[in-house]
């Protein structure tokens, strides 16, 4: 029987203001409070994405990939991680140099502990909103290491979170370094989806770098795709008109295969290239 709550929503979607977010809070089990927007899809629910955002971003980012899921009949919950959003940012930053900021926030197990208790918050407000019980867990450049590390990836920072979700999507994903050992997502078993581009530089590292998530992770559902020229914020605010399609498209092509547990014939288009296992 659907709950008061979600028949509050499929009202809520049955509006004309279909394709406006709402905005949320939701409460953490240690007291605190997670703030969100919501993508209620029209009609059926066709599973349930949970999105996180990069160091010093916000609810209010990777809006075009909550409106884009939305209008494919997805449920869209983009967090706002206050452990790890622009006030925290500007706590870390010495002096005017962001990228040491940057790189004290993204090695905070603190930060990621916050992030872990968001997720959790969002996973029980969402359960039993959706006739498609499939979740997944999609996150950039922070968000995409959270991603990893709620997959089930090897951590230097002491962490021993796992949250299951049925697949995720890492774009702008990390390799070796402060965050990961060597060979860190060998363990990891569910469906993966590593996306980055040519231009995607890391803090201290080049775009390949990122390409070793992919290669240290065992076969069986998980995709490596590059997008040609795209930069690290063409994942965070959506690039070009061109990287949007390529992102979006291959986001939700692969999510739409894991659903199905057939994950060959990977998604396919100009500027991007797919590798599988």
């Amino acid at each position: 029987m659907i709950s008061k709550r979600c028949l509050a929503l499929l009202l809520l979607v049955l509006t004309p203001h279909t394709q406006a977010a709402e905005r949320l809070q939701f409460a953490r089990s240690d007291g605190a409070e997670t703030p969100a927007l919501h993508y209620a899809p029209v009609g059926v629910c066709l599973g349930t994405v949970i999105i996180s955002h990069g160091a010093g971003g916000s609810e209010n980012g990777l809006a075009y990939l909550g409106k884009f899921m939305q209008s494919k009949g997805w449920r869209a919950i983009v967090l706002g991680h206050v452990e790890s959003g622009r006030a925290a940012l500007r706590g870390k930053i010495p002096g005017l140099d962001i990228k040491a900021g940057l790189a004290a926030l993204i090695t905070d197990p603190a930060a990621y502990r916050g992030r872990f208790a968001d997720i959790q918050a969002a996973l029980v407000w969402q359960k039993g909103c959706c006739k498609n019980p499939f979740t997944a867990l999609v996150g950039h450049s922070m968000g995409a290491a959270t991603v990893m590390l709620a997959a089930g990836a090897d951590n230097q920072l002491g962490l021993r979170t796992r949250i299951g979700f049925d697949a995720y999507v890492a774009m702008s994903p990390q390799g070796a370094g402060r965050i990961f050992p060597e060979n860190a997502w060998r363990g990891i078993t569910a469906p993966v989806y590593a996306l980055t581009g040519t231009e995607d530089k890391a803090l201290n590292a080049n775009w390949q770098s990122r390409l070793e998530a992919y290669k240290s992770m065992p076969p069986g559902c998980k995709w490596q795709g590059i997008i040609t020229d795209a930069n690290h914020m063409a994942f965070g605010r959506g690039g070009s008109e061109g990287e949007t399609v390529l992102i979006t498209g291959s986001v939700l092509s692969f999510l739409e295969k894991a659903k199905t547990k057939d994950c060959s014939r990977p998604y396919s288009g100009k500027g991007i290239r797919i590798d599988s296992k």
